[in-house]
């Protein structure tokens, strides 16, 4: 693959009219990476809202380097991107390799020794870095490649990044929108190809876990699979869908094949949204929405 074409399309994009670039350093840029989307967002601080979504889809692109160089043509198309006086930068990436650790036993200077008992690290390609849950009283520890980084660091130019694994993006919100709630609840982040599943319940974060799906047969045997190892009924609980999944998808229909109650997630409420997302899926985008949540 030539690095310097283009294997990206925008898919979406929203823009406030009432929101200009030189409000940037009252706002917050939010990015999210994954081998098969771009997706950035902008918060209005002042008015606490969601303003611009650009959703760029990534084309047979297969390892961290290509997405590394779609990224950076991105980067380069984007006047969101391109502009730096941004009041800070969180930067979102969804893989495979991420584990979490009690905050009492995390050392830093052991976080990748931690991290190769869960995932396949590669030293020269990988770099390791943590998140704090202070509400768990737990760390995420995950890796990004060291290409993608490097060109968030050239999108950044020299201001300071945050950035966290998608697990914690979802766990946070979730998390914060159960409250204390005393019934156990199940939910599904779609992606495609992977699906995070995670078990809440009135004493916090059960269960979180991605699995890959090469097919809507594997993903739901990895539903069923979770939902008989955490004791959960199909025909009596109430599966939460969120991410990129429709009603009349196949996956959508084997999970009702399966399971009793499926309804679909709404977006976050702590934060309000322009009109404009008013025609987008509530359950939709849910992973760049929760990174508000994760300060």
């Amino acid at each position: 693959m030539n690095t310097n074409s283009t294997y990206f399309r925008l898919s979406h994009k929203i823009l406030d009219e009432a929101f200009a670039l030189s409000q940037a350093p009252d706002s917050n840029l939010y990015l999210a990476l994954s081998q098969k989307s771009v997706r950035l967002g902008v918060v209005d601080l002042k008015r606490n809202k969601f303003v611009v979504l650009e959703d760029y889809e990534l084309l047979t692109v297969t390892t961290p380097e290509q997405v590394a160089a779609q990224l950076r043509l991105i980067a380069r198309s984007s006047s969101i991107l391109n502009y730096k006086g941004w009041r800070s930068l969180r930067v979102m990436i969804s893989n495979l390799n991420f584990t979490l650790v009690p905050e009492t036993l995390f050392e830093p200077e052991h976080q990748a020794d931690y991290l190769r008992l869960h995932s396949e690290l590669h030293p020269e390609q990988d770099q390791v870095l943590a998140y704090r849950h202070a509400d768990l009283e737990a760390v995420n520890i995950f890796s990004i490649p060291a290409v993608i980084r490097e060109v968030v660091e050239e999108i950044a130019q020299r201001r300071p990044v945050q950035y966290l694994h998608q697990a914690s993006a979802l766990i946070r919100c979730l998390l914060h929108q159960t409250g204390r709630s005393r019934a156990r609840r199940l939910y599904l982040f779609v992606e495609q190809q992977y699906v995070t599943i995670l078990v809440i319940s009135q004493s916090g974060l059960e269960f979180c876990n991605i699995f890959q799906y090469q097919s809507p047969e594997d993903f739901i045997y990895f539903v069923i699979f979770v939902m008989q190892e955490q004791k959960l009924n199909p025909e009596e609980e109430t599966i939460t869908v969120l991410g990129d999944i429709t009603h009349d998808s196949t996956l959508f229909s084997i999970l009702q094949k399966y399971v009793r109650h499926v309804r679909f997630g709404k977006k976050p409420a702590d934060v309000a949204y322009s009109y404009k997302f008013d025609d987008l899926f509530e359950h939709r985008y849910f992973e760049l929405y929760s990174v508000h949540l994760c300060d």
